[in-house]
């Protein structure tokens, strides 16, 4: 089945919604209904869910890997209400608000969640801190401020670990940096994560950087 295209609607929530429609039946599907959607330059057809708290599990472990070479290609992923590079050949996973790229234990995961009122420090300390605090080897490690495509942003490193292996049950140890980036209409959540050991902080550098709101 072939996405034939988007519209874009206003929403008192996010500034904007998308609606799909597919050339058989010209169904139009809100944004975040529980039903499957094709999204835009996706290679495959996933599930929208309803909004869910942020990933917090990872592609499950085998091999480490997941390293991004110095030849790799970047391409621009264009959601609805932001775009992101990311690296040519990678698994994307669409999702009602973001979207996840992986490649074996790495993976690139951008959330769209409502505005902020207040200071994005203390949300992050106040509420996103104490959900990760539960996640299996979450160590904190430091956290500053940044800034991603014109935009306030919060840069918080950490230690976490990936999902069981389901044949082996092993996990791999994962170095993550999640940046906070509060738009015009919505507060973004980058979340990058790969095998410690792997070296991919120059590339992630330049995908979180790359992230623009729409």
């Amino acid at each position: 089945m072939k996405v034939t295209g988007i519209i874009m609607g206003n929403t008192k929530r996010w500034g904007r919604q998308c609606f799909m429609y597919t050339a058989v039946g010209a169904v139009m599907l809100p944004l975040g209904a529980a039903t499957t959607l094709l999204w835009p330059h996706a290679g495959v057809v996933h599930a929208a869910t309803t909004p869910r708290a942020p990933q917090l599990s990872w592609p499950a472990a085998g091999a480490p890997g997941g390293d991004i070479p110095d030849s790799a290609v970047y391409l621009r992923y264009t959601g609805c209400g932001f775009s992101v590079e990311y690296v040519e050949g990678w698994l994307q996973t669409v999702a009602a608000h973001g979207v996840t790229f992986g490649d074996k234990d790495s993976s690139v995961a951008v959330d769209l969640r409502p505005r902020l009122g207040g200071d994005l420090a203390a949300y992050v300390q106040g509420t996103d801190l104490s959900r990760l605090g539960h996640t299996p080897g979450f160590r904190r490690e430091g956290m500053a401020r940044d800034a991603v495509g014109g935009y306030r942003a919060v840069r918080l490193t950490y230690r976490g670990q990936s999902a069981p292996d389901a044949v082996t049950g092993k996990t791999v140890a994962l170095q993550v940096d999640r940046y906070y980036v509060q738009g015009p209409r919505a507060l973004a959540v980058l979340t990058l994560a790969t095998p410690l050991g792997v070296d991919n902080a120059d590339g992630f550098r330049r995908i979180a950087h790359s992230f623009r709101f729409r």
